[in-house]
């Protein structure tokens, strides 16, 4: 039975595999969700008993969904990518914004507020603080599933509760 090394990618060409096995296990993989030994047979002009013998011996199925799972996880990293440059834009212009209602906070003239303005004014500021602070705590949950992925010895678990109140 074909192994492979933690190094080794698994729907490269294996160790021993011969370039006819290869092959036929690079067409169905290019078949993608509707592969099949008959399909690979066929366009190879082979038997369906000689791909079904590669297939076993060279572990086809276990190689086909490290590939499905190395495209998902290359997927995943993009999408992490992408959330974190948005989230940067995003905190940049947030900065910038609150620069400017700093500025704005600063010039304004309190005596002249009606208490309703005043209302929002404190209603606003506490809806933004609460926003941030539930921010960093999702960002902790997210960084405590992320370090139980590693399976690394050692990691420390803190249960943050949904509700804030457990």
């Amino acid at each position: 039975m074909a192994k492979w090394s933690k190094g080794d990618k698994p729907w490269e060409r294996q160790q021993g595999e011969s370039a006819q096995a290869f092959e036929a296990f690079s067409v169905y993989l290019e078949f993608g969700p509707n592969r099949s030994i008959r399909e690979v047979g066929r366009k190879l002009d082979k038997s369906r008993q000689q791909i079904g013998k590669w297939s076993s011996r060279w572990r086809w199925q276990d190689r086909i969904r490290a590939y499905d799972n190395e495209l998902l996880r290359q997927k995943f990293e993009a999408e992490k990518k992408v959330a974190r440059e948005m989230r940067e834009r995003q905190i940049n212009l947030a900065v910038l914004l609150q620069k400017k209602a700093f500025d704005a906070l600063r010039a304004l003239d309190t005596s002249e507020l009606t208490p309703q303005e005043i209302l929002r004014f404190i209603s606003e500021g506490a809806k933004l603080e609460r926003e941030t602070r539930t921010a960093d705590v999702d960002d902790q949950r997210t960084a405590i599933v992320e370090s139980e992925d590693t399976g690394e010895t050692g990691d420390v678990l803190i249960y943050l509760p949904e509700n804030g109140r457990d």
